[in-house]
C-alpha cells in the first residue's frame, strides 16, 4: 500500500519557478540555475519510473511504501530517503540514482566516480554513505519506539545502460529490473515477523508524523524576478493583463481566468507563502483592491489578522 506518494520536492518547484522568473540575459546564473534545475528533473523521472515498477511486484505481506520521505533528525539537520518500504518483516531504504555512463564506487576515497561514453570522469556524492547515514537514523528512531525490526538498504540504479563496475560488497546496487529478485532475497533472508502488525501500524503512523519537506529558496535577489501572471502559451515571455476578469496576453491573445493560479505558487517557493492584499495587487499587476479581494474569495485560502492588516497563505497547490 502507497500511504505517501512521490511529489516533486521544493527545491524542483522552486527551480521551475526560478527559471520562468529570473532574467537569462545574465546568462552565467541562468545556466547555473538551469544546470540545477536538468539533475534535479532528471531524479524525479528516475524516481517515478521505480515507483511504476511497484505496481507489479510480489510482495506476501502487508506493506507500507513511502515516497520521497523527508524528516529533521534532533541536530537539525535533514534526511531525505527516495523510496522506503516498510514490512513486518523488515524495513528497506532505497536510493535511487539515474546516472548514465560506468559508475565505481572508491570506499577510500568515499566518492561515486561516473565514466562517461566520451570518456570524460566526473565525481558524485557517495551515495552509499548517504544511505547509511539514513539507515542509522531510522535505526534509531525504531529504538526509541523499542521495536526490534532489521533495517536493510540497498541502491537502485535506474537505466539498465548503465555500467556498475566496481562497488562495495557490504551494500547491494543493482539496476531497477531486479526489483524483484532483490526484494526476494530479503524476505528469503527475513523469513519471520520482527514486529506484529499492531506495532507494524504504529511505525507507519510515526513515519507520517515526522514526515517534514524541506523547504529551499535560491539564493536571489527577490527584486531581480520578474513579476506578474506569465503567459505559459508564450514560453513565460511576456505578461498577462487583467481585465474583465481575466489575464489575457497582450503578445498573443491567449486568455485564463486562472493563470494566476501559477503566479501565486511561483509567489510561494519564490518569496513567501504569505501575501497581503497591497502585495498581491502588486505581484498580478491589478490595480483593483476589489478585483484582488474577489479572486481571494473564490480561492477560498487561510488567512490571518483583521480586514486591514490581513494576510494570506498561498497552499502548496492549487488541485
Amino acid at each position: 500500500m502507497e500511504i505517501l506518494k512521490r511529489q516533486k520536492s521544493w527545491k524542483l518547484l522552486g527551480l521551475e519557478a526560478l527559471l520562468r522568473r529570473l532574467p537569462d540575459y545574465d546568462t552565467g546564473e541562468f545556466n547555473f540555475y538551469k544546470d540545477m534545475y536538468t539533475a534535479q528533473k532528471k531524479g524525479y523521472e528516475g524516481e517515478l519510473s521505480v515507483d511504476q515498477m511497484w505496481i507489479e511486484l510480489n510482495i506476501p505481506t502487508p506493506y507500507a511504501l513511502l515516497h520521497n520521505f523527508e524528516t529533521i533528525n534532533h541536530a537539525g539537520y535533514t534526511h531525505q530517503i527516495d523510496t522506503i518500504l516498510l514490512t513486518p518483516h523488515f524495513i528497506w531504504l532505497l536510493e535511487i540514482k539515474n546516472i548514465g555512463g560506468r559508475l565505481d564506487i572508491d570506499e577510500s576515497k568515499h566518492q561515486l566516480i561516473r565514466t562517461n561514453s566520451e570518456g570524460m570522469v566526473e565525481s558524485f556524492r557517495n551515495p552509499v554513505n548517504q544511505i547509511k547515514r539514513h539507515g542509522k537514523f531510522i535505526s534509531r528512531k525504531l529504538r526509541d519506539l523499542r521495536m526490534n525490526l532489521p533495517v536493510e538498504y540497498s541502491i537502485i540504479i535506474v537505466s539498465d545502460y548503465t555500467i556498475i563496475g566496481s562497488i562495495p560488497k557490504s551494500i547491494s546496487i543493482f539496476h531497477a529490473n531486479g526489483l524483484q529478485t532483490e526484494l526476494d532475497k530479503l524476505f528469503n533472508k527475513h523469513q519471520g515477523r520482527g514486529i506484529s502488525l499492531g506495532q507494524f501500524e504504529k511505525i507507519k503512523t510515526e513515519l507520517l508524523n515526522i514526515q517534514q519537506p524541506k523547504e529551499w529558496k535560491a539564493k536571489v535577489e527577490t527584486k531581480r524576478l520578474q513579476k506578474g501572471v506569465l503567459c505559459k502559451k508564450c514560453d513565460y515571455k511576456s505578461v498577462m493583463i487583467f481585465e474583465h476578469g481575466s489575464f489575457r496576453c497582450g503578445k498573443c491573445g491567449f486568455k485564463s481566468k486562472d493563470a494566476h493560479l501559477e503566479a501565486l505558487l511561483d509567489y510561494r517557493y519564490l518569496w513567501s507563502e504569505w501575501i497581503t492584499n497591497r502585495e498581491l495587487r502588486d505581484f498580478l499587476g491589478v490595480d483593483s483592491r476589489f478585483s484582488i479581494i474577489r479572486l481571494l474569495k473564490d480561492l477560498n485560502i487561510e488567512y490571518q489578522g483583521t480586514y486591514r492588516d490581513r494576510k494570506y497563505r498561498i497552499p502548496e497547490s492549487f488541485e
